[in-house]
């Protein structure tokens, strides 16, 4: 049968981490990190800036330690969270949010408008410093309307090929790290999951074990091969695809029947629950799905190796450090000694 899997809390190894290089317990607004790093800075509002190439091609002049911050990515929310930094506006969640990131559940901090359309009105009226936006805000039609009243980065990582993804990844939180202040910090975090990922691909790689990760939506079950959006699990962590002639690209994967398990029968499952991701809690579970099906007849199902993974990482705030530490701990769980 199917397990609902447990998950670590990949933050709070985070935190460790951020300990260790001296972070408070308490994130810093986006104000204090020229102090917390000892920044200098003068009277002249221009002076202390840094330049920021985005994923938009965009060479910016950035604040550095700018006072008030709009961003409207969860996946770059979660990474300055990973690196003590609270931003001052968020978009509405579209579910719930992880621990980490409770502080923005409330009314405390003012929400803008949601991923998609940010309330441009709203956020001019708050005078940002800097409004950085990314993946699903992250286009040149709301890059053109904030800059209109301010400065705009659009950090997005948008890798053509699964190998991309972790340096982009880097690239974007050490941008971060410049514009905050907090360098050694971004980088740290980058070593420690990138010393965790090889660790794993060595393993992985070894054993030359298959995989398989599907996303179940509304009953529908779609596989996603090497390329696609989910192709790190092949390229970074060392699965080995199953024969399933899978399209290589794209973000939709392909919708697949309940026979398609028998026929390549994968050693791990790595399963999506896009309704559970995004707080609609109407439709069948997915793992319930899978369990009245041929699926589990499968070798994954019967070693145990099937893991649900974290939708809000996989899929919501995919290029945060704290959402690449989750996926290194929904990996770790499918090995055959994970329990």
């Amino acid at each position: 049968m199917f397990r609902h899997s447990r998950h670590a809390v990949g933050a709070a190894a985070l935190a460790l981490t951020l300990t260790a290089c001296g972070s408070t317990d308490t994130p810093q607004t986006a104000g204090t990190a020229a102090e917390a790093a000892d920044v200098s800075t003068t009277s002249d509002p221009q002076a202390a800036t840094v330049s920021i190439t985005d994923a938009q091609d965009r060479t910016v002049e950035v604040p550095v330690d700018p006072e008030m911050v709009v961003v409207t990515d969860w996946s770059v929310i979660r990474a300055l969270t990973d690196l003590g930094v609270q931003a001052d506006a968020v978009p509405a969640p579209v579910s719930g949010l992880p621990e980490d990131l409770a502080i923005y559940e409330g009314e405390d901090v003012p929400k803008v408008g949601d991923v998609f359309e940010p309330d441009y009105e709203a956020i001019e009226g708050m005078a940002p410093d800097v409004v950085i936006v990314g993946s699903r805000s992250g286009t040149p039609e709301v890059v053109a309307e904030f800059e209109k009243f301010t400065t705009v980065i659009d950090l997005s990582v948008r890798a053509e090929e699964p190998a991309e993804v972790i340096p982009q990844t880097r690239e974007r939180v050490e941008q971060l790290g410049q514009i905050f202040a907090v360098e050694d910090e971004a980088a740290t975090l980058m070593d420690d999951l990138e010393s965790q990922i090889a660790e794993l691909e060595s393993q992985i790689s070894a054993s030359g074990d298959t995989a398989m990760v599907v996303q179940v939506s509304d009953g529908t079950v779609s596989a996603y091969g090497p390329g696609s959006r989910f192709g790190l699990v092949y390229e970074d962590f060392g699965y080995a695809p199953t024969e399933a002639p899978l399209q290589e690209g794209g973000g939709h994967g392909d919708e697949i029947s309940q026979e398609f398990f028998v026929q390549y029968d994968p050693d791990v499952l790595f399963v999506l629950d896009r309704a559970k991701a995004i707080g609609d809690d109407e439709q069948t579970p997915a793992l319930d799905v899978l369990n009245n099906g041929l699926a589990n007849t499968t070798t994954a199902v019967q070693d145990g190796r099937v893991v649900e993974v974290d939708g809000f990482a996989w899929y919501l705030a995919t290029s945060a450090p704290s959402s690449i530490q989750q996926m290194v701990d929904d990996v770790r769980a499918s090995l055959p000694d994970a329990g």
